[in-house]
């Protein structure tokens, strides 16, 4: 007898895995649309940013901000070196090691992209309220240390 036949739909309605991942779909679909004239999906306009803000990072240690596999973060970046908008170099000290920057590609874009995201993050704040989005936030980061 399978197991679903008494599966009670309450569990899916508050089930906080299933709730996220519904909400992040529909947030990301959200930026995405918006950032549209860019040429960047939202995942791929947050991780510049990322590179941005740690210039010359290694992909292990963008991972480690990102709470992402390094193997999902290598394929992100390649397809953002593939488009021009960083360079990936070996360290100097260590040529194991590779260091990502952004390019010149990759600065206008992020100055094309920065205001259209902080419209659709408005957009959300103005409909839900500053301070619901500081205690989401928070809330968030709560559930991501408890489950570490």
């Amino acid at each position: 007898m399978c197991s679903l036949i008494s599966y009670d739909n309450k569990y899916s309605k508050s089930c906080t895995c299933g709730n996220l991942r519904k909400t992040t779909r529909t947030i990301t679909q959200f930026y995405d649309k918006m950032l549209q004239p860019t040429g960047l999906r939202s995942t791929q306009c947050l991780l510049l940013m990322d590179i941005y803000y740690n210039q010359n990072i290694s992909v292990t240690n963008l991972s480690n901000i990102l709470l992402m596999d390094q193997s999902t973060v290598t394929r992100n970046v390649e397809l953002l070196r593939k488009n021009g908008y960083i360079d990936i170099k070996k360290e100097e000290q260590d040529s194991r090691k590779k260091c990502i920057t952004i390019t010149d590609k990759g600065l206008k874009t992020l100055d094309l992209s920065v205001p259209i995201f902080a419209s659709a993050q408005s957009t959300i704040e103005d409909g839900i309220g500053k301070e619901r989005i500081k205690e989401l936030l928070k809330t968030l980061k709560d559930i991501e240390k408890l489950v570490k």
